[in-house]
């Protein structure tokens, strides 16, 4: 197909060749970071033209923010869903639903903590017209739960940095998960036990219970074993003299 063909047929399906775009970066830009990547690769997997690329983005800076910015906004759904229901349950609704976003946008999220972790040059834009007001929300909900007696009296700022690093930092572990666990870290049944271990965590600092107030049964929770173990008998190997 000539690129004028494709002109035509992509400004008749434009948001479905938008999300094909960012889901083509978010790979890409995981992958390689952003000094390593190009728009000629992502327009390569997203089966465009380059400069068809270009008709939505103005520059790969304008993508790698678009592709900041996709996820970040789901974030903020996950918590305007769960603002509406009451403490305990919103916070144990919004380690639910970060878990999940999360889970569904491994590559996305990969982009947006190299961000945070290497301050990069959008993260201060990112504070200013997104995490900032997140935030900000976030801890004048938990402030009206303490005031009206839901939760116990204490940071806001910190029980909403434990649940973001509880919830979204798990996920940067799944290498080294892999590895010691005995079981996929991203399999359906290990994150639903993750949801349920940081919501128990996270209740019995800001509630003293879990919630509903009855403590999880955990007789079908498995104990935790290394993934590898010495096989029985085998000396130990010595590394000094």
């Amino acid at each position: 197909m000539d690129a004028c063909a494709q002109t035509l047929r992509v400004r008749g399906d434009g948001d479905a060749v938008r999300r094909r775009i960012l889901a083509a970066a978010e790979a890409v830009f995981a992958e390689r970071g952003y000094a390593g990547s190009t728009t000629r690769e992502i327009a390569t997997r997203a089966s465009i033209h380059k400069r068809m690329l270009f008709y939505y983005f103005t520059s790969k800076d304008a993508l790698y923010r678009a592709v900041l910015e996709r996820v970040i906004i789901g974030m903020v759904a996950v918590h305007e869903r769960s603002r509406q229901l009451p403490g305990p349950i919103a916070l144990s609704d919004a380690v639910a639903g970060m878990t999940a976003a999360a889970a569904s946008n491994l590559d996305a999220l990969k982009v947006l903590l190299r961000e945070v972790t290497d301050a990069g040059p959008h993260l201060p834009g990112l504070v200013r017209e997104h995490l900032g007001p997140l935030f900000a929300r976030g801890a004048a909900d938990i402030e009206r739960d303490v005031a009206s007696g839901l939760l116990r009296p204490g940071d806001a700022m910190h029980a909403l940095v434990n649940i973001s690093g509880l919830t979204l930092w798990y996920f940067q572990l799944v290498p080294l998960l892999r590895l010691l666990w005995d079981r996929d870290p991203l399999a359906p049944e290990t994150l639903s036990e993750r949801v349920a271990a940081v919501s128990e965590f996270i209740m019995y600092g800001l509630v003293g219970s879990p919630v509903g107030g009855a403590r999880r049964d955990r007789s079908s929770s498995r104990p935790w074993r290394a993934a590898r173990r010495p096989r029985r008998g085998r000396r130990a190997v010595s590394h000094g003299k």
